[in-house]
């Protein structure tokens, strides 16, 4: 019973041993049981015989023992949170006196290049302040391919089965309207040459006499029959000189000339004397080179549009000639995925032939109020993007990305900038030199 008395208010209940520590609770046992065997020990049971004097003592150790356990608890938190704080912090502030901090490199980054008013004399910078365009025009530089202006050009064919007698005109021959290509024999021709022959005599007799005298039905048979033959006679590809021989009797039988239908080039000629053609085959082609087309391909673009009669130049080495779009193609080449668009160039003295490829110019007009800027205003930027770079006051320039839109005659249109900002056109290589050498030395720790 005094055990338990003495467990229970002697000893304060901070230094009470935990149940859960074995250890603490054996070696607080052995301290027990050796303290009692003194006689200090048993004068101290006797003077702890009074209880209000225990109760009141237990009490006050009970109040005054937590509030010291949880102002050491706080102590330690205290300096615990402290070694945290020095522990995470201090590597993070190294890293940032290393690089100077973050603000620092951010606006190092951001300082742009600063040049001395020596340093621009040296380089001879120029500066120039972007101003809108009002009523400009751009151009747009596309492949094409020379054609044949399909408009003058004339198919020369064998309109009945025939043999080639002679040939009058050769490959790349030009030719007059009129002049011959070649003489052919054909057993249908010498057929239509008497029946023609037979219609005019008998014509020009009905004729002569009249209508009341010959009776109207008679001068209607011989006029239809008359002109049925002469009819039949331009079909196979006779002219009037040709039919106007055989009227008269001067034709031999069989034997006829095709004629040049306008003037040309012989541009093909696929047949050979003696050969037998066979209604339909072509003779020669006829193109007339005073006039040809450029055959532009430009690339699928959404709300691209060129009119007609659109200004258009075709670069062909070192020449150059002015023509004009004739046509645009609204459907895409399923080979290419292009665009068509027809160009009509002048071919005077006869420098372009079918076949040559060549540049095509194209001038469209340019958006309103359009910032255009030189070819050596335009760099690269460290992620490769097209910039500019900005004059922000004297001697102190900013690079500024922008995008290209197109170009306008030697300029080139830009967006993503206001006007009347200040730009660097020579020198502006320097400048992103200089960048991207201290961009190199910023980071290279």
């Amino acid at each position: 019973m005094r055990r338990e008395w003495f467990l229970r208010h002697a000893v304060p209940p901070s230094s009470r041993p935990e149940r859960r520590s074995y250890k603490k609770w054996e070696i607080f046992m052995k301290t027990k049981v050796t303290f009692q065997k003194t006689p200090l020990a048993i004068a101290l049971l006797a003077s702890l015989s009074f209880p209000v004097w225990a109760e009141d003592n237990h009490g006050h150790d009970h109040e005054t023992a937590p509030a010291k356990s949880e102002s050491h608890s706080q102590e330690n938190h205290d300096d615990h949170d402290a070694h945290d704080e020095h522990g995470d912090g201090a590597p993070e502030h190294e890293h940032k006196e290393e690089h100077g901090g973050d603000g620092e490199h951010g606006e190092e980054e951001a300082a742009g290049v600063t040049l001395t008013p020596d340093q621009k004399t040296m380089l001879n910078l120029q500066v120039i302040k972007l101003q809108p365009q009002k009523s400009a025009t751009q151009s747009l530089t596309v492949p094409a391919e020379i054609t044949s202006n399909q408009y003058r050009t004339w198919v020369v064919p064998v309109r009945i089965d025939s043999q080639v007698q002679s040939r009058s005109a050769s490959l790349g021959q030009h030719m007059k309207k009129g002049e011959p290509i070649a003489t052919l024999f054909s057993p249908a021709m010498a057929e239509l040459q008497s029946d023609l022959q037979v219609a005019a005599d008998a014509w020009r007799r009905v004729n002569n006499l009249g209508r009341r005298t010959v009776g109207n039905q008679r001068y209607l048979d011989a006029q239809s029959q008359y002109q049925s033959l002469r009819a039949r006679a331009r079909g196979y590809g006779l002219d009037e000189a040709a039919i106007g021989a055989i009227e008269s009797g001067k034709s031999e039988k069989g034997i006829y000339t095709l004629t040049a239908p306008d003037d040309g080039l012989v541009l093909e000629d696929a047949f050979q004397q003696g050969q037998w053609l066979t209604a339909g085959s072509e003779l020669v082609t006829l193109v007339d080179e005073s006039e040809l087309w450029a055959e532009a391909a430009l690339p699928p673009s959404p709300g691209l549009h060129i009119p007609t009669g659109t200004a258009a130049r075709l670069l062909i080495g070192d020449a150059v000639v002015e023509g004009e779009v004739i046509q645009s193609g609204h459907r895409l080449n399923t080979v290419t995925r292009t665009l068509s668009v027809r160009v009509a160039i002048p071919n005077a003295g006869h420098l372009l032939h079918p076949g040559m490829f060549a540049d095509v110019v194209l001038s469209l007009s340019a958006p309103q109020n359009a910032l255009t800027v030189p070819e050596e205003a335009l760099t690269r930027g460290p992620d490769g993007d097209w910039q500019l770079f900005v004059e922000e006051e004297p001697g102190h320039y900013q690079p500024v990305e922008i995008e290209l839109s197109g170009q306008l005659g030697e300029q080139r249109i830009v967006t993503g900038i206001e006007a009347g900002k200040r730009v660097v056109t020579r020198g502006a290589f320097f400048l992103a030199s200089e960048m991207a050498k201290s961009g190199f030395e910023v980071h290279n720790h």
